[in-house]
């Protein structure tokens, strides 16, 4: 069984290793404590029989930032990420949007794969390991779904 709800506190250690083991960047546990006391960003765990990934974002009145999505290398490709945008999807909202690397294109395939589309750069936006890289931003306009 697959289940994606938020976070616990309980969960901040096994989110904080799923991102080490993924990304550069590291968040600390205090960080996501921050985070969720302040009630701006929100931390979506999925699960079968253990974590296996999340999302964190911004909601704000119907538009959602998505600022990272983290599965578990030996769970990517399986349709897990997906998952995730159809629960985003399922809010009320209007609107998701999010920047992702240039150089990322299995994150780019990703989101064009689940109805984003391109609609700028970011010039100079991540911190790369001897220059800025560019970002390519994307958004996925859930108006016009919700009136088909």
């Amino acid at each position: 069984m697959i289940s994606i709800e938020s976070v616990k506190k309980s969960d901040y250690l096994k989110l904080i290793n799923i991102q080490k083991s993924i990304f550069n960047n590291q968040v600390h546990t205090y960080k996501l404590e921050n985070y969720l006391n302040g009630g701006l960003i929100k931390i979506w765990k999925i699960s079968t029989t253990k974590i296996i990934g999340f999302v964190s974002f911004y909601h704000v009145k119907d538009e959602i930032e998505i600022i990272q999505i983290g599965i578990i290398k030996s769970y990517q490709r399986k349709n897990y990420g997906s998952l995730i945008m159809n629960k985003i999807k399922k809010l009320n909202i209007k609107k998701i949007f999010l920047e992702v690397s240039v150089e990322n294109s299995e994150a780019i395939n990703f989101y064009l794969k689940n109805g984003f589309k391109k609609n700028g750069i970011r010039k100079c936006y991540y911190k790369g390991n001897k220059s800025r890289i560019d970002a390519i931003r994307l958004s996925c306009d859930l108006n016009k779904n919700k009136n088909l």
